[in-house]
């Protein structure tokens, strides 16, 4: 399969939300290859190790309700976050069936780290390096997350003529 970069034409007469579409899937893979090359983690375990160090220790449950996903789920990446050394688990002593996930040491270090990469803002591309360019695209994002968030799915209808620049011209994928 050729690399996109090959087709310029094609992307430059694409439909935007087609884009998005690609450019979400690209930065999800460079990110999840970032995480496992620098920090040996998944995104699954970033997100663990992010609610542990916001809200601190917590139960198996509260952390796979905060993960959106069943206890059952987080059960694997917990025992790779351990195993790992980012976590421990311990029982609580007032209920044994309840047990505790808390950071170490490893796990507080790599959470910061990557809180600090997520906060740098550094330009991604040289558009958004130009202030307005930027702009623009923090708030077509913005509108973007903010639009899909409210989980109104008619707005892809590509039999419904939109006027939203958001979603004009989206495909499913």
């Amino acid at each position: 399969m050729e690399p996109l970069v090959h087709f310029p034409d094609a992307l430059h007469h694409a439909p935007i939300g087609r884009l998005v579409s690609i450019a979400g899937h690209l930065v999800d893979q460079h990110w999840g290859r970032y995480l496992a090359e620098h920090h040996g983690l998944t995104s699954a375990g970033m997100r663990v190790l992010f609610i542990l160090s916001r809200v601190g220790d917590s139960t198996h449950r509260e952390v796979a309700e905060r993960c959106f996903v069943r206890p059952a789920t987080l059960t694997g990446i917990v025992d790779t976050l351990e195993r790992d050394g980012f976590v421990e688990r311990r029982r609580d002593t007032t209920d044994r069936r309840s047990v505790q996930l808390t950071l170490t040491d490893k796990g507080r270090e790599h959470a910061q780290a990557l809180i600090e990469v997520i906060h740098s803002d550094r330009p991604i591309t040289s558009v958004d390096a130009d202030p307005a360019k930027r702009a623009v695209i923090r708030e077509f994002l913005t509108e973007l997350i903010t639009t899909m968030a409210d989980g109104d799915i008619g707005r892809l209808n590509p039999d419904k003529e939109s006027t939203d620049l958001t979603t004009r011209g989206a495909r499913p994928c």
